[in-house]
């Protein structure tokens, strides 16, 4: 019996450790995910990328004299007045499963 009571310690000891490493690596995990998400959201700022966009792409934020409003003509289309409608596509019946025999 003292021996079972001995055993089940060491086992205990053993998942504790254990447990005790992976909730380290987790913690580390999402410290990495935390610092990950600043340099990501730094990376895509728009101070950032405005310099890029105007460098690599030729673009500039368009100047009042660059900038053109245009006015829906009466000939266009109303907007519909439901955002959602229904479409009906066929569906083809599925196959009968291939059968070597």
């Amino acid at each position: 019996m003292a021996t079972g009571v001995i055993a089940r310690r060491v086992l205990g000891v053993a998942a504790e450790s254990s447990i005790r490493r992976l909730r380290q690596r987790r913690d580390g995990l999402e410290a990495e995910r935390i610092r990950l998400e600043g340099v990501i959201r730094e990376a895509s700022s728009r101070a950032r990328l405005q310099p890029i966009a105007e460098q690599r792409l030729n673009m500039h934020i368009p100047t009042p004299d660059e900038q053109v409003f245009l006015k829906r003509s009466s000939a266009a289309p109303a907007p519909a007045k439901s955002a959602t409608s229904t479409i009906k596509i066929p569906v083809k019946p599925a196959e009968p499963p291939y059968d070597p025999r």
